[in-house]
């Protein structure tokens, strides 16, 4: 499986943003359809700068600087939304969850198994009990 790795850079003292490609060095931007797409120099229109959201659930979404009210979104299967079609209360423009200083969750370590379909059908058809966790 790939890691592809977004690297998100200040613009500007404040908000805005840009993000780029780690391995690629593309720019992520919006054209005037507000499709997303990749651009190997960020400066040439303001397409390329987002401003980074905290929204009231503490995820973060970006939002076009030029196109206002458009944001970064994704669909469950990781294709990208258009701009018009997104609204900061949709999950598909929620990206990284951020704690208030002083509200981090407990972090416990978890355990957990896998169990996929042939495990439970090995276990079925096996005369021996299935072996405790």
């Amino acid at each position: 499986m790939e890691t592809n790795m977004l690297v998100v850079e200040a613009d500007t003292f404040g908000s805005q943003v840009r993000i780029r490609g780690k391995e690629t060095n593309y720019y992520l931007c919006m054209n005037r359809k507000g499709k997303l797409i990749g651009k190997k120099d960020s400066s040439v229109n303001g397409g390329c700068v987002f401003i980074e959201i905290m929204l009231e659930n503490n995820y973060t979404a970006w939002m076009s600087a030029h196109y206002v009210g458009w944001y970064v979104g994704f669909t469950k299967k990781g294709r990208p939304r258009r701009g018009p079609n997104t609204l900061p209360n949709q999950r598909d423009v929620h990206f990284m969850k951020r704690f208030p200083p002083g509200e981090q969750p407990d972090l416990q370590p978890c355990s957990f198994t896998t169990v996929s379909k042939r495990s439970k059908r090995v276990q079925l058809l096996s005369a021996s009990p299935p072996p405790l966790p």
